[in-house]
């Protein structure tokens, strides 16, 4: 769902009579123009849930801070502390006004903060997992002004709206009440008792016209003047405009509240972990696999530039019957938009040998093309900061030159796919021809003498459960011989992996 164009969005009266209300209320009485504030530019942190999970839907909550401090200091003392709370996506923006910046011209200024605020509430009903039906306003002092202010202005937009400290000064039209009451929409009004008489009548105001339009809406008065209400009081107004009953105690440090805290969140495969599980399937029966594998992963999207490097160990029983070593890395560059990146890398061995001899490393030039949100990924499941479809083409160098190196070393090449099904499902597919070296040799003019000739496919079929944990079971097919004569003999091998992510 998307934000209704501006065409149905009820904007202000410009009658003199609201002029000289705002007037009134404001606290000097200069006209002077303002300029646009800087933090206006600067998009607004969003902060996901704990334990966020793209498969369900979240409410939005954003969250306007008072005068002199940004939304992010402020939000703990609001009983909303980001790095505890599990309910909502937060929008907390950047803005750290002062009263010179707003009261000149407070119509400017709310449409100004209007415009950050559409700007970013859209943004995160594009790119997370959230609920545009649910989507809630709240704050303290200025962040109540403003927050009166987006809603009357926006009541199609907004479901409820918690406002503490303010006087609710702009002229909100009948329609926009209209609308209000129609959508269910539910707010909380908190002023202290000992507040200051202008925020006092302001406020009450208010409350009274909402009571008129039949708009859900509760009134609080707490002990004190222009002051903040505990986290407490905001946090049992937050609960009645959301419906949301889980929110972290108020000033209690947060604790895990089961032992499988690690495999709580959804992964984005940053950071990735895959280790083979020991053993394999084939004609044969079950055995100790040929191939062993443990690697590490970093990938890294941004809107027009991507990263990947992989590092692994890997042990290999050759035809032979010895085992070759090798500790390898690659490391992969991208460019692009955020639809996707072109880009190349290059791959090496740090160290390779077998157990009783030498073994020569290799080469790997990448070629590579990554792809967010393809066709196939569900509507809703796509991560903007997560590439989706990964095609790499690899070339390996051959080695010794000009000492009669067999032809399928010259024509190393092998492609891989891997396919990112929203949270749940990973598919890759493999195949490619290759050389690999089958025994130790002391020069590498003998190489060429040392060298099968594979003729390989693979597919593999990962599930997630939970999120992070991902299960892999794949079948790779080889077809292998000696490299320049022999008949081809073929082999089929199931194997499971593991991988943890986040």
């Amino acid at each position: 769902m998307t934000l209704p164009p501006p065409h149905q969005r009820l904007s202000r009266p410009i009658g003199t009579l609201a002029l000289l209300l705002i007037l009134f209320t404001s606290a000097t009485p200069t006209f002077a123009a303002i300029p646009r504030p800087a933090y206006f530019d600067q998009p607004s942190k969003v902060s996901l849930p704990v334990g966020y999970n793209r498969n369900r839907t979240y409410p939005v909550f954003i969250l306007l801070p008072p005068t002199g401090i940004e939304a992010s200091r402020i939000a703990g003392r609001m009983g909303l502390d980001p790095a505890r709370q599990r309910e909502f996506i937060m929008i907390l923006p950047a803005a750290r006004s002062t009263r010179e910046e707003y009261l000149p011209d407070f119509l400017q200024f709310v449409e100004w903060y209007e415009t950050r605020i559409l700007d970013d509430l859209r943004i995160v009903l594009e790119n997370h997992s959230a609920d545009a039906t649910r989507v809630y306003v709240g704050g303290y002092s200025l962040g109540g002004d403003v927050s009166w202010a987006l809603s009357v202005r926006n009541p199609h937009i907004f479901s409820g709206a918690v406002m503490a400290g303010t006087r609710t000064s702009y002229p909100a039209t009948g329609d926009a009440l209209a609308v209000l009451a129609e959508r269910g929409f539910r707010a909380s009004f908190l002023i202290g008792d000992r507040e200051d008489p202008a925020r006092y009548r302001g406020i009450n105001f208010a409350r009274a016209r909402f009571e008129t339009a039949g708009i859900i809406h509760r009134y609080r008065e707490y002990s004190g003047g222009h002051v903040m209400p505990s986290a407490t009081i905001l946090q049992e107004e937050i609960r009645f405009i959301t419906g949301v009953e889980r929110l972290p105690e108020p000033g209690q440090p947060h604790t895990p509240t089961h032992i499988a805290g690690p495999f709580s969140h959804t992964s984005r495969d940053r950071f990735a972990l895959r280790v083979g599980i020991p053993v394999e399937i084939s004609a044969d029966g079950v055995a100790v696999p040929r191939d062993y594998e443990i690697r590490g992963r970093v990938e890294w999207p941004w809107d027009r530039y991507y990263l990947r490097s992989v590092a692994g160990f890997t042990t290999s029983r050759r035809s032979t019957g010895l085992r070759e070593q090798r500790l390898r890395q690659e490391v992969v560059f991208g460019l692009g938009d955020p639809r996707g990146f072109f880009g190349g890398g290059i791959g090496w061995d740090w160290t390779r040998s077998f157990s009783d001899g030498n073994s020569y490393g290799e080469v790997d030039l990448l070629f590579l093309r990554a792809d967010r949100n393809p066709w196939i990924i569900p509507a809703g499941s796509a991560d903007p900061q997560r590439v989706d479809s990964l095609l790499i083409l690899r070339y390996t160098l051959p080695r010794g030159v000009g000492t009669g190196i067999p032809v399928e070393q010259v024509l190393n090449l092998r492609l891989e796919y891997l396919l990112r099904i929203a949270d749940s499902v990973v598919v890759d597919l493999s195949g490619g021809s290759y050389t690999v070296q089958n025994r130790p040799v002391e020069r590498i003019a003998d190489r060429a003498d040392a060298l099968d000739h594979r003729i390989e496919w693979g597919v593999g079929l990962g599930i997630r459960a939970p999120s992070p944990l991902l299960w892999r079971v794949g079948h790779q097919g080889i077809a292998e011989r000696p490299a320049g004569d022999g008949s081809f003999g073929y082999r089929g091998v199931w194997s499971v992996a593991v991988e943890y992510s986040f």
